[in-house]
Parts: C-alpha cells; structure tokens; sequence
C-alpha cells in the first residue's frame, strides 16, 4: 500500500534538543536534586503537564518543591531553565516539510509530547528566522499532547489524527525517535521508522 500521509514527532526530529541542557540550568539556578530527562520523561508531573491536567502553574509549583528550587527563583527564571533544551532546526528540515506538502503530494502533520511553556518559546524564539510565528504553516495539521489530552505511545494519540483526518492507517508513515512510539504507531496499523534530528529525510522525496 502507498505512503500518502506523513505524521512527525517533533523533538529530536524536526528540532534538535539538549535535555542536559536543562538540567544544567536547574542546577545553576540552584536544584538541589534534578533528574536525568531522559530517564524521568514519563514523570507522573510531566505526564499531566503534557496531557493538559494540570496548568504551567501547578507544573512550575510541583517541578520546584521536587527538585529542590530556592524560592527566589522566578517563573522567567524556571521557563529559561525548560526551555534551555530546545535547540535549533537542522538545515533545510522545515523547508522539507512545505516540499512534501506542496511539491509530493503528501499530507503531512506533526504529532509531539510537548507543553504549553515548550511552544511559546518555539513560536516566540526558535521560528524567528522563519518568518513564521508558529508551526502550522509547515504542516497540514498539527496536533500537540497538551491540547489533544493525549501522548504517545499511547493508541489514543494516534487515533485522534486517524480519526480526525480520516486516514487509513496503513497509508500512514510515522517517524518518531523512541522506538516505543515507533512500536505503538504499529501496533495501530500504522507503517513506522525510527529516525532523529540527523537522519537524512531526502528519501521521502522518493514517493513509496
């Protein structure tokens, strides 16, 4: 079956992270005891924030009495410090986005476990050479875990962009740099690949 549907992740495939970076900055601030990201990623804080149960407020409240933030830390303080991991766009990766939109025929659409303290900083900071003031215009939909109340790998998240667009799953690819997304995407019938922020993606311009 042909490839007409494109679903993305967006961190560490679209935008390059540091989640040290992160921690590093906590730590400067004063934290007492900041986790490795990559391991606490699917924190019961961090898994409300990005699935919209709980508000930035109570996320910022929650995160500082864990990890042992002084008080005088301020919220622009805390934001700068979750945000340190949000890097850069690899050369070319959006512009590649509007060329299998327009150019190849694809739907394409981004599907991220992210929060809302994440992509105010992306659509205030990192588009600002893009000429662009957030990520819809590189997609044909994009669908963030925070407003759709769902993260991968969870079936749910999947089904809402199926259902919402009426896409056939197996004319479906995913690209997503956990092989625990990967693996859920498939189980849902999807087709998947494993890639990150430096996989060459000149071969979806190869239509398949």
């Amino acid at each position: 079956m042909s490839i007409k549907n494109l679903i993305f992740d967006l961190g560490n495939v679209i935008l390059r992270l540091d989640q040290q970076a992160t921690a590093k900055a906590f730590k400067d601030l004063g934290a007492t005891s900041f986790p490795n990201l990559a391991q606490h990623g699917n924190h019961a804080t961090i898994v409300d924030y990005e699935t919209g149960k709980i508000s930035a407020e109570d996320f910022r409240k929650t995160v500082r009495a864990n990890i042992g933030l002084p008080e005088t830390v301020t919220d622009e303080q805390f934001d700068q410090a979750w945000n340190a991991m949000l890097l850069d766009f690899p050369k070319g990766r959006l512009e590649l986005m509007r060329t299998l939109k327009k150019d190849f025929g694809y739907n394409v659409y981004l599907l991220s476990n992210t929060n809302a303290i994440h992509i105010e900083y992306i659509d205030r900071v990192s588009l600002k050479e893009y000429e662009e003031d957030s990520l819809h215009p590189f997609f044909d939909k994009v669908y963030y875990s925070h407003e759709i109340q769902y993260r991968k790998p969870s079936a749910e998240a999947f089904e809402v962009i199926l259902k919402d667009q009426g896409l056939e799953a197996g004319e479906t690819l995913f690209l997503d740099d956990m092989p625990e997304n990967v693996a859920a995407a498939k189980a849902c019938g999807l087709q998947a690949a494993q890639v990150d922020a430096e996989t060459d993606l000149s071969f979806l311009q190869l239509r398949f």
